[in-house]
C-alpha cells in the first residue's frame, strides 16, 4: 500500500486476508488493521450454542504466559460441541497478540450481547485493543475523513454521519484498534462503536495488554 504525503497526515486502515496484515499496526499512520477470515463451522456452532445458553454473558480473565482462553468459559461450555475448536481459535489469536506486543499479561473479555454495549462513537484509552466478533454484527468504525475531532483537549464530540459512512468489521474478522494511549497517537484513536445487534445476539472477544 503506497501512501501519498496527504494520507500521512491522518490515520488510515489496512485490511487483508492473511494474518500478516496485522503487523501494519506499528506504522505511525495506521490506526486499524483487519484480518478478514472465515470461521470454521465448528467454531460457528459453538458460538451459536454459547449465545443460546447464556442470555447475557460478561466474563473477564487475566491470562499470563501459557494460559488458555478456556479459562474464560463457563464450566458447562467446555463440554459443548465445538468448544475445543473455539478455544484453539481464540488461543491462536491470543498468541498473535502476545507475539506482536509482548505484554506481561493479557486481559480477555468475552461478551454475549443482546443489546448495544457502547452505542456512541468513541475512542479507547488503551494502546491497542483486539476485537473479534464470533457471532452477530461486527464493530462499526469511521474513516478519518468522516470523523469530527475536538479542537483541543476534551471528549470526542457526537459524530454526525450518514449510515453509508459507517464501516463495519465482518463476523470472524480480527481487528486491531489503535487507541489514545499508543505513544504518539494522542487525539488520533480509532473512532468506533458497538452496533445494534438486531435479531441475533453478538458474541464478542476483546484483548487488551495489562
Amino acid at each position: 500500500m503506497t501512501l501519498n504525503p496527504a494520507a500521512l497526515e491522518k490515520p488510515v486502515a489496512v485490511t487483508g486476508d492473511q494474518p500478516e496484515c496485522l503487523t501494519q499496526i506499528f506504522r505511525d499512520e495506521v490506526n486499524l488493521t483487519v484480518w478478514n477470515r472465515a470461521l470454521r463451522p465448528q467454531v460457528v456452532r459453538f458460538a451459536d450454542a454459547l449465545a443460546a445458553w447464556e442470555g447475557k454473558l460478561e466474563r473477564f480473565v487475566t491470562l499470563k504466559q501459557g494460559d488458555s482462553a478456556a479459562l474464560v468459559l463457563p464450566q458447562w461450555a467446555l463440554a459443548e460441541e465445538g468448544a475445543r475448536s473455539w478455544i484453539a481459535d481464540a488461543d491462536e489469536i491470543i498468541d498473535m497478540y502476545r507475539c506482536l506486543f509482548e505484554p506481561e499479561a493479557v486481559g480477555l473479555r468475552l461478551h454475549v450481547l443482546r443489546g448495544t454495549m457502547c452505542p456512541r462513537f468513541h475512542v479507547d484509552r488503551v494502546p491497542v485493543r483486539l476485537l473479534c466478533t464470533y457471532r452477530g454484527i461486527g464493530t462499526e468504525w469511521l474513516e478519518e475523513s468522516q470523523v469530527t475531532r475536538p479542537q483541543g483537549p476534551g471528549p470526542l464530540p457526537d459524530q454526525s454521519v450518514t449510515d453509508r459512512a459507517v464501516r463495519r468489521l465482518s463476523t470472524g474478522a480480527v481487528g486491531l484498534l489503535k487507541g489514545e494511549a499508543w505513544e504518539g497517537n494522542e487525539g488520533r484513536g480509532l473512532v468506533h462503536r458497538s452496533p445494534a445487534p438486531g435479531n441475533q445476539s453478538r458474541l464478542v472477544l476483546a484483548l487488551d495488554w495489562l
